[in-house]
């Protein structure tokens, strides 16, 4: 790990790609970029883009990309696109980055895939890890694009400095936008697709809908034709507003970010020890039996499962030792 986060650091995306592709498989790796730098960078925007299928998020990102690399020239991007899982490999089906090719051949564009791997939520588990590894290979501005699987996906809120919520014409008014749960995760929408019939009557059932009781996050909304890049110049424009205008705001959300990135990882190496430990006292599902029977608690076997990995911990101290 030390080896390949000195290589990141030095700008080497084969390094980068290694380190995503480990905290993928582990995200309890994750402490370990903390103990290999004394500071990580911190990139100057981590962008979350979600929606529902068909919004038209991948061609946003595209876009996006491109004004972004006309404006910076001399600054990295790095695109994140979390895919379904492949029912077949486990790995990312590659969807949304297909439509990012153009930027395929940019050495200052650092596109990555990621699996769910059936994690709910819309993200995958290693993707906090991912952005800081982004951030540690020199990219200014970091775009995450979630699958769009609906009510679960305002997980990225927690991870990103902005939300984005693209949403089209077509796609239900403001009442279902409510229900499945995107106002309230999104800092910035954007209505795509603005040259379709009843465009504006979405961004009207938008703002409306915004308007009703508190808006804490005081949400914007845009509209654009992704495909022909109209008004992605004045929807950056916005989003470097809105970073600037909320920026100690930020600086506090990526602090809490840190901690719960850590957080994670310690549960995860947890639950994975527990299940090890679980698997070992009972690898004929006898105790989970004996609770369906109700021969034996819940509470009574996980304090039978955490002395077993207690006694595992100490036994592999032992060996260390």
């Amino acid at each position: 790990m030390r080896e390949l986060i000195a290589q990141a650091r030095s700008g080497s995306i084969r390094a980068a790609t290694r380190l995503i592709s480990l905290l993928e498989a582990d995200p309890a790796r994750i402490p370990a970029l903390f103990q290999g730098c004394a500071e990580l960078p911190r990139p100057h925007l981590v962008l979350g883009i979600t929606g529902p299928p068909g919004a038209g998020k991948s061609t946003l990102t595209d876009a996006l990309i491109t004004e972004w690399r006309r404006r910076q020239p001399e600054k990295r991007i790095g695109v994140l696109a979390v895919d379904p899982s492949s029912p077949f490999t486990g790995g990312a089906i590659l969807g949304d980055r297909v439509r990012m090719m153009g930027h395929a051949t940019d050495p200052m564009v650092f596109i990555r895939s990621l699996a769910t791997r059936g994690h709910l939520g819309g993200l995958t588990l290693g993707i906090r890890g991912a952005v800081r590894v982004m951030a540690l290979v020199g990219c200014d501005v970091i775009i995450i694009e979630t699958v769009g699987i609906g009510q679960s996906e305002i997980e990225v809120a927690g991870v990103a400095d902005i939300t984005m919520v693209v949403l089209a014409p077509g796609q239900g008014d403001g009442v279902q936008m409510l229900k499945a749960g995107v106002m309230e995760a999104g800092d910035v929408f954007v209505v795509n697709k603005a040259d379709r019939p009843d465009a504006d009557r979405v961004v009207a059932d938008l703002r409306a809908t915004l308007s009703l009781g508190d808006n804490p996050r005081q949400a914007e909304v845009f509209s654009a034709i992704a495909v022909n890049k109209t008004g992605v110049d004045a929807l950056v424009d916005g989003l470097e507003a809105r970073l600037a205008r909320h920026a100690d705001e930020i600086a506090a959300h990526r602090d809490q970010a840190a901690l719960d990135e850590v957080r994670g990882a310690v549960l995860e190496a947890a639950a994975r020890r527990f299940q090890g430990a679980l698997e070992r006292i009972d690898e004929s599902s006898e105790s989970l039996r004996a609770i369906v029977r109700g021969e034996a608690t819940v509470e009574g076997t996980v304090a039978k499962v955490l002395r077993r990995a207690e006694a595992d911990a100490m036994e592999q101290q032992g060996e260390r030792a």
